[in-house]
């Protein structure tokens, strides 16, 4: 799963390294890009995430 951040910085989902250096502010927008034969499911679970605002409040 390869997530991009709209000034076109790129991060593997794999690693928190590569997620905490997109520097993307909540409310700035990500693509979500994933590859395989688990695909929608990985979408499905990034997205779910994204969309819970991390179990922040």
């Amino acid at each position: 799963v390869l997530l991009r951040n709209d000034e076109g910085t790129e991060a593997e989902a794999n690693s928190v390294i590569a997620l905490l250096m997109l520097d993307s502010a909540k409310g700035r927008q990500i693509e979500v890009e994933a590859t395989g034969p688990q695909e929608e499911e990985a979408l499905a679970a990034v997205s779910a995430i994204f969309n819970s605002g991390f179990d922040e409040d």
